[in-house]
């Protein structure tokens, strides 16, 4: 008999025998994972589904079957196009229960994964409660790059829970859909806004006048609410003109008699009683917190009884801002005293123009 005829005979009985050992072990490994019972729910969220994109991730399981669990695969779906890349270094695997969603209880026991085979990723894991969905993130740094977009899985991905045998208790077979780019992008657009609100259009001195003392209107406030990034300005300009370039309180009944202000436009002082004397004072009501700060012109400061002259001929700056505001708001009081000899009349009246700008 040739040698080779007596060589295959003695290899036939070996063979024969690896075949059925191996048949046997695959039976075993089969029956193990057919055993395991589907978890109550269980799911793989990536951080990502980009496709070639290193990603995190956070794994959620349901137990079903009442057992002691000493460790936790995670195997990552098998794919057509461009495979998932699964990091071999296991102590790249860290994990965290932090950030969980409503419902989700942090998976218990669980730590940096203990070994990485192919796709299949092991972590140890503590003792679970049946009914109780237990979740834990991993890390998206060096561990996990995801496939090409669209393509089809020919072997998903599964979660499963171990005893220490290891024995499977729990599994759950998943899959994963990874597409060309999973971020929405939303435009708007901030138009410049500038508001400006006069509480009133009128306004009286509060008594009449007198020589005993100094007057003042009630006051009216301007209101102003602007995203112009370097503030706003307010400006005022008198309607009546006593010829001098000074705005006035005005008669018609007496004869177009002016009370005045007692210096030019752009300074500033305090009437005093019995000294004939007309003009504006600002102040800051409310200097809104967050934005630029309120400023007053020192021509137009109106601390106390001070005040500055009006200009008909020009605006005048009273008050300023340097920064946005959802609601600076400055006051405008009149004031006036009148001398001995001042006109008797019911009608003094002035009028102003008072406008504003945001600084773009």
């Amino acid at each position: 008999m040739p040698n080779t005829e007596k060589l295959n005979i003695k290899f036939q009985p070996l063979v024969l025998a690896l075949f059925v050992l191996i048949a046997s072990l695959s039976w075993v490994a089969l029956i193990n994972t057919a055993n395991a019972a589907p978890f109550g729910e269980a799911f793989l969220r990536l951080d990502r589904l980009t496709a070639t994109t290193t990603t995190g991730g956070r794994v959620c399981a349901k137990p079903a079957t009442a057992s002691t669990e000493a460790s936790v695969q995670v195997t990552f779906p098998t794919t057509s196009g461009t495979d998932y890349v699964v990091n071999t270094t296991a102590a790249n695997w860290t994990v965290t229960t932090t950030g969980l969603d409503a419902g989700q209880t942090a998976w218990v026991g669980i730590t940096t994964a203990s070994t990485v085979s192919g796709k299949t990723v092991t972590f140890p894991s503590g003792e679970l409660v049946v009914g109780t969905l237990y979740c834990f993130n991993f890390s998206a740094t060096s561990t996990l790059t995801t496939s090409s977009a669209g393509a089809a899985e020919t072997t998903r991905g599964n979660i499963l829970t171990r005893t220490t045998t290891p024995t499977p208790i729990d599994q759950t077979v998943y899959s994963q859909s990874i597409i060309s780019n999973d971020q929405l992008v939303f435009s708007a657009v901030v138009p410049p806004s500038f508001s400006f609100v006069l509480s009133g259009n009128t306004d009286s001195f509060t008594t009449d006048l007198s020589i005993t003392g100094v007057v003042a209107t009630s006051g009216r406030t301007v209101t102003i609410a602007t995203n112009a990034p370097n503030g706003w300005i307010v400006w005022v300009k008198d309607l009546n003109n006593n010829g001098s370039g000074q705005g006035s309180l005005r008669s018609a009944t007496a004869g177009n008699y002016n009370i005045n202000g007692t210096v030019a436009p752009g300074s500033t002082r305090t009437l005093s009683n019995g000294v004939e004397d007309y003009g504006l004072g600002t102040t800051i009501t409310t200097d809104f917190a967050g934005g630029g700060t309120v400023s007053l012109d020192a021509a137009y400061n109106g601390t106390g009884s001070a005040v500055g002259t009006l200009d008909p001929t020009q605006f005048r700056p009273i008050a300023s801002a340097n920064g946005t505001t959802s609601g600076d708001v400055i006051n405008l009081v009149a004031r006036a005293a009148i001398a001995g000899d001042t006109p008797a009349a019911s009608d003094y009246t002035d009028t102003l123009t008072v406008i504003g700008a945001g600084r773009f």
